[in-house]
């Protein structure tokens, strides 16, 4: 019975990881919800682990790459992220610093607010100067960033209120 769940996992486990990239701690969670006993899961990890279809060094770079070109936020946000994903805390602060090395936390929050100028056009300085900064601080920016981005923004006159 066991080489049959040990096979049933494998395969599960190629099934997940042929969709997308996953974490260690993913494919361990996934393992366990759909019922398979924790020697079952170890195996299914140690072979998954072994033919490099799981790595989380891999996924964090790939993951924090990814993340700040489609959808920036702060560096800080990255390495929470990474963590909810599994990864260890000290790669996953080391994968957020090595994210896109080019780009300053500043550079990150311009980006993020570039893409949604378009949204607060015609609104009231006020109200889009408070949109604008929740944003900035929902993706994980720190308050004075978020404030002088959008200081900077509103001076080179995005809205027209």
């Amino acid at each position: 019975m066991r080489a049959k769940d040990e096979a049933a996992a494998k395969a599960y486990v190629e099934r997940l990881v042929a969709y997308r990239p996953r974490t260690v701690a993913e494919v361990r969670r996934r393992l366990a919800a759909k019922g398979f006993p924790p020697e079952v899961v170890r195996a299914a990890l140690s072979y998954a682990e072994e033919g490099g279809l799981v790595d989380d060094a891999l996924f964090a770079r790939l993951y924090a790459d990814d993340r700040l070109l489609s959808r920036p936020c702060s560096r800080k946000l990255l390495t929470r992220e990474l963590r909810d994903r599994g990864v260890d805390d000290a790669l996953a602060e080391r994968a957020a610093r090595a994210a896109l090395p080019d780009l300053s936390e500043e550079d990150l929050a311009r980006r993020a607010l570039a893409a949604r100028m378009p949204l607060w056009q015609g609104l009231s300085p006020d109200v889009a100067r408070n949109r604008a900064a929740a944003f900035l601080l929902r993706r994980g920016f720190s308050p004075a960033l978020a404030r002088k981005t959008v200081d900077e923004a509103l001076e080179e006159g995005w809205t027209s209120g």
